[in-house]
């Protein structure tokens, strides 16, 4: 088969135009509140809709795609939406105009990451190509657009990370032309239509990704502060940022075969064990050229906690509730980045950078103990992929 034909070749574009809009607005867009003259209540206001609107809306957009197989459409007019917002910020200057902006973001670029990734993975299961091997090409994509856009502004951040994160977005919306229906209606529904929160394996994984990513956010969020803390300038930052994204290619790229190997369940504790290791190291290092190594692990914590969740979420309720249970993730995921930033925020001051990321290889160490000891009370077992039935093929 043509390669340009190929629904892979078009989930892997999605990928790299996705996280390459990613690269264009994340690193740029609270200097770029500062520009503007906000206040910092104000950026914390904004910064803090994005994860608070995830933690309630994922799971409601990823039910609908499910529930009426609109996976595509959903999609496409939220990435559309969303390079729309975009653009129109370039004209917003009041806080009030921003705001208003942020607000129809929020509503609807939460699910967008969720979406693609229970599309990946089904895909991925589908045409016999492991999601790493998709998803791979968004670590790609933010590494080679984070430099160029950052190059480009030079010295300043200006509005043209926000047309190249509407140009980014608009790239993702016409790879998923290429992408097939998910026919749900084709599917064997053999798993029993239970509700997300009343499983026990599944509130197990939405706790464990709550806990971790209290622990997470105030190491990527707060990370500069911590070069800084070391010594380093904002180039180190920057290569350091470049040699976690880095570290995440061969995880990605040969995760199926850890999952093969190890099982996803053992995967996942493995990442956890990682992250401990990684945050612990953080408060250990005297200075910046040991960053570099220490970075490194980023690939084998957040790279195999990636794959392992992926594989473990698509097992247990399979394409038929995929999008649903992203959704869930996803807002367990944001709900811990909310405590995480609020409890960072409250103890900077107070403790310094070193003791929140101390802090923050506790709360791992903590996400750990929960999945490793409730894994018998939730019937959390491996299950190889290729033990799974075989789904219908997508359409």
């Amino acid at each position: 088969m043509n390669l340009i034909a190929r629904p892979t070749f078009w989930m892997s574009a999605a990928y790299f135009a996705f996280y390459a809009g990613i690269a264009c607005w994340g690193p740029y867009i609270v200097l770029y509140y500062q520009k503007l003259g906000l206040s910092g209540l104000e950026i914390g206001f904004l910064t803090a809709m994005m994860p608070l609107g995830m933690v309630f809306l994922a799971p409601v957009w990823g039910t609908l795609a499910d529930r009426w197989n609109i996976h595509r459409l959903i999609l496409r007019v939220i990435l559309l939406i969303t390079a729309g917002v975009a653009l129109l910020l370039t004209a917003a200057s009041s806080f009030w105009q921003v705001a208003l902006l942020i607000t129809i973001f929020t509503l609807f670029s939460t699910t967008a990451s969720p979406l693609l990734d229970s599309y990946g993975v089904t895909l991925g299961a589908e045409k016999g190509t492991s999601f790493g091997q998709l998803r791979v090409w968004g670590s790609i994509g933010y590494t080679l657009i984070v430099w160029l856009v950052g190059a480009a502004m030079g010295g300043t951040v200006s509005r043209l990370f926000l047309f190249a994160y509407a140009v980014a977005l608009l790239s993702t919306c016409l790879a998923t032309l290429g992408l097939p229906a998910r026919d749900i209606s084709r599917i064997s529904h053999r798993r029993p239509a239970v509700p997300m929160w009343q499983r026990r394996d599944l509130q197990l994984l939405f706790l464990v990704t709550f806990l971790l990513f209290i622990g997470t956010t105030p190491v990527f969020t707060l990370f500069g502060i911590y070069v800084r803390e070391l010594g380093g300038a904002s180039g180190v930052l920057g290569l350091t940022s470049a040699v976690a994204a880095i570290s995440e290619y061969p995880v990605l790229f040969l995760g199926h075969r850890l999952v093969e190997r190890l099982g996803s369940r053992r995967l996942y504790a493995i990442a956890l064990g990682i992250f401990v290791v990684r945050f612990a190291l953080y408060g250990l290092i005297p200075s910046t050229p040991w960053l570099f190594g220490v970075q490194l692990l980023h690939g084998c914590s957040f790279g195999i906690y990636l794959i392992a969740s992926m594989s473990l979420i698509y097992e247990r309720v399979g394409p038929e509730q995929a999008a649903t249970a992203q959704g869930f993730l996803a807002s367990a995921m944001a709900g811990g980045q909310v405590v995480g930033a609020l409890v960072s925020g409250a103890l900077l001051d107070s403790v310094g950078i070193i003791a929140i990321f101390g802090l923050a290889a506790f709360v791992a160490v903590l996400a750990l103990i929960v999945f490793t000891s409730g894994m018998k009370w939730s019937g959390i077992q491996d299950v190889p992929p290729h033990q799974l039935e075989p789904e219908a093929p997508i359409s």
